[in-house]
């Protein structure tokens, strides 16, 4: 394939070498881009590697790539090293490296071997993006979960999701304990969902389930559950109809409230 070509002020074709599309490709990635010879010796160091290591190009070309790793960490990225000399590539490696500075920064690494002429790798390139961000995110989604599971048992409400499309249902960790089902022993399936629901309530809140879908309306039912000990429960839910992107009803989202302490149990399972 030819190189591709440009056009200068006067309208001419100008071709533009690869290594100049690659250089500019380098520059342009928000990623740092870093080369090693097959010892682990830094050979290229991209402008975005400056700005997130801190080190310049002169500072740290011909270095031994670990020296960016805390000390506990080194062995593990040599045998990234290894791994990739060996021919193989690496994806998306999460671990931290320590910047000039000192400060830690959470990287995720990609290594890819260079071979030249299809004998044994002869270099390898490192991508390293900073996913500072994903991780606060994480810390952040991980904080407002615990929350939530907190404030779900204080309440004794429970959340549970029925999937029409795949048939899955979820509970919440509180509604596994509203039921006393350890979640690897339920089911997942709205008849082990209903299944859990006293004989003489099931078909009434299978009813409504149905309907609430049919129709696109809320799902409001109080019903009693017998646990596994036998013990029976009296559970108050809600749910609202979920919509997919072509406007029809997928399945529905809900909560469900252990009320027994409130309203006392209706009696003992059948």
């Amino acid at each position: 394939m030819n190189p591709p070509a440009k056009s200068d002020h006067s309208g001419a074709a100008v071709d533009v070498s690869p290594r100049a599309l690659l250089d500019a490709f380098v520059e342009a990635s928000d990623d740092a881009l870093i080369s090693h010879d097959i010892d682990g010796m830094i050979t290229s160091w991209s402008h975005t590697a400056e700005r997130l290591f801190g080190y310049r190009s002169t500072e740290i070309l011909g270095k031994h790539s670990t020296l960016l790793f805390p000390k506990h960490s080194r062995d593990a990225i040599r045998e990234l090293f290894d791994t990739v000399m060996a021919g193989d590539r690496v994806s998306h490696f999460e671990t931290d490296v320590l910047r000039k500075d000192g400060m830690p920064l959470p990287i995720s690494l990609s290594l890819c071997p260079v071979f030249e002429g299809g004998g044994a790798p002869v270099a390898s390139v490192l991508v390293a993006r900073d996913i500072t961000e994903q991780r606060l995110a994480q810390a952040a989604l991980g904080e407002v979960d615990a929350r939530v599971r907190e404030g779900e048992a204080m309440a004794h409400v429970g959340s549970w999701l029925w999937d029409l499309r795949t048939g899955a249902v979820q509970w919440s960790d509180e509604f596994h304990r509203i039921h006393g089902i350890d979640p690897l022993d339920f089911d997942g399936t709205l008849e082990a969902h209903l299944r859990c629901i006293h004989v003489d309530d099931r078909e009434r809140v299978r009813a409504a389930i149905e309907d609430s879908v049919a129709k696109d309306r809320p799902f409001e039912e109080a019903y009693r559950i017998v646990r596994p000990d036998k013990e029976t429960r009296s559970v108050h839910a809600r749910a609202q109809t979920a919509m997919g992107s072509a406007g029809t009803v997928v399945g529905l989202r809900g909560i469900g409230q252990d009320v027994t302490d409130r309203q006392g149990s209706d009696g003992e399972a059948s």
